[in-house]
């Protein structure tokens, strides 16, 4: 498994939701930005560990992280709780939110970026093999 495939994809989704939001399609745009920090917070897992939990939860991402040693603020696990709701209220009417608008939207797109930096700080001190580095050290960086 590549992480560099769940990365192109997670950035691809993030281009969608900003995009989704210049548009005025702010449902999709959280939905966008969710699936962003879904697929990147994988890409890190698979880079890290080869592989990640089969789970939607952000939280639960950042749960595996952290139990690498990747600490997560306070603030992440709330933007991952946030986030976490659009995967399914923004597809399915009548599952919470009922309007959408921009201010929603740019609230998403501001928890997508936070979450990008954190993933991206993550993935600039991980040596280019990390399972390797693990068994020569016993331990991931």
């Amino acid at each position: 498994m590549d992480y560099r495939e769940w990365l192109e994809k997670a950035y691809v989704f993030l281009e969608e939701a900003r995009d989704d939001a210049e548009r005025g399609r702010y449902w999709l745009a959280c939905f966008h930005a969710q699936q962003f920090a879904e697929l990147a917070l994988k890409a890190v897992l698979v880079r890290l560990v080869g592989t990640y939990p089969f789970t939607r939860s952000l939280v639960e991402l950042l749960e595996a992280l952290e139990s690498l040693g990747y600490r997560a603020s306070e603030e992440l696990y709330t933007i991952a709780e946030a986030l976490e709701k659009h995967y399914t209220r923004a597809r399915y009417p009548g599952t919470g939110l009922s309007t959408y608008n921009h201010k929603t939207a740019e609230r998403c797109l501001t928890h997508a970026e936070k979450t990008r930096r954190f993933i991206e700080a993550i993935l600039e001190r991980t040596p280019q093999n990390p399972q390797r580095e693990a068994k020569n050290h016993q331990r991931i960086p």
